[in-house]
């Protein structure tokens, strides 16, 4: 799989085809295209949320400096790299 680099200039929003449901407290993605799932963590599900209507990446990480208390270039690595992982995946739709 090749890894799709997302920056902070970029809009996302979450696909449509997946299923979300959250199974003993996490939030569980299907993709029925792969036939895989994937779990998030709390913030992870967070992310996920705020991505339900398109959103700039640099907006959703200055919402997540806001609301949590991290280094706030730790803060855009993350969500660069989840959000990267995501869309290798086609969980979220990336616009340039």
């Amino acid at each position: 799989m090749v890894e799709r680099s997302v920056g902070p200039s970029a809009t996302v929003v979450r696909n449509d085809e997946v299923l979300a449901a959250v199974v003993d407290g996490e939030l569980v993605l299907m993709s029925v295209e792969q036939g895989l799932y994937f779990g998030l963590d709390p913030i992870g599900a967070d992310i996920w949320r705020r991505m339900e209507t398109a959103v700039r990446v640099s907006d959703l990480c200055a919402c997540l400096v806001a609301d949590y208390d991290g280094d706030p270039m730790q803060i855009e690595r993350d969500v660069l790299d989840l959000l990267g992982r995501m869309a290798d995946r086609k969980l979220v739709s990336v616009t340039e």
